[in-house]
């Protein structure tokens, strides 16, 4: 009778082993499955902020050049170190200037040379002028009203100077060198402001991610958890249920020993 009862016992035992270790088979890919969700998500946040900071990048690129566009300034022109952007936008501002506007500062400055209806001189000056070498040449190749430009073309100035031009030229690109310097300093205080309030805007939404972040952090940590403490539940069962069946099994083998015939032995 008591040997029917321990093999029960051991059958029982045995099933809920099994059941166990089918739970424990089934929490260890939870727990691995929720492992893996977590640094899913960690991963989705990261690239979130990577494309944060490149979006931000963007803006202010995008935000250079176009100030830089609108001012006549260039894309390379806002750098003070470069020389090409600089020179470009002077000409461009010094093309841009009315004959009326070119007038009025040479007026200003002193130099006599009347630009109305003198289409030529209005054009080599908005091209640059001419070398100091043409009205200064020891060989007196270059004669009064036949001038060769920056352009690298011969032009009748009629009676003016070549000297006057010259004079009138620097003027001109001087006074058009100022305004792009003006222009350049306004344009770099417009590109601080806005590169700091998109930095403003990239701190408030990068606060806003981590915020988002790590409440749904949080959230997988507690269902990661509680996986975790049934798994260890299950395990901790199981091994109980072990050593149940171990002892029963030690008994039943005493049983069966007892239980064998000794024949008239002691």
């Amino acid at each position: 009778m008591a040997f029917l009862l321990l093999l029960h016992q051991k059958m029982r035992l045995q099933r809920k082993q099994n059941q166990l270790t089918l739970k424990q088979l089934r929490f260890s890919s939870l727990v691995e499955r929720m492992q893996k969700k977590v640094d899913k998500r960690e991963k989705y946040y990261a690239k979130l902020e990577k494309q944060l900071e490149r979006q931000a990048n963007y803006y202010k690129n995008s935000a250079n050049m176009f100030f830089s566009n609108a001012m006549g300034l260039g894309t390379n022109s806002v750098n003070l170190n470069n020389p090409y952007g600089s020179n470009g936008a002077t000409m461009m501002a010094l093309q841009n200037m009315t004959p009326d506007q070119m007038q009025a500062i040479l007026k200003q400055t002193g130099i006599d040379i009347n630009l109305s209806g003198n289409s030529k001189i209005v054009d080599i000056l908005k091209n640059g002028g001419i070398t100091k070498a043409t009205y200064d040449d020891p060989k007196g190749e270059f004669k009064t009203g036949d001038i060769i430009t920056l352009m690298g073309k011969k032009a009748d100035i009629g009676d003016i100077s070549p000297e006057a031009v010259y004079n009138a030229s620097s003027k001109l690109q001087q006074y058009a060198q100022m305004q792009v310097s003006n222009m350049q300093t306004q344009m770099s205080q417009m590109k601080s402001n806005y590169e700091n309030n998109v930095s403003i805007w990239l701190e408030a939404q990068q606060e806003q991610l981590d915020a988002q972040k790590e409440w749904e952090m949080d959230m997988l940590a507690e269902e990661q958890a509680d996986l975790e403490a049934e798994k260890t539940s299950v395990e901790a069962q199981l091994e109980i249920v072990k050593q149940e069946k171990q002892n029963i099994e030690q008994a039943l083998g005493q049983a069966i020993q007892d239980s064998a015939p000794k024949f008239g032995l002691a």
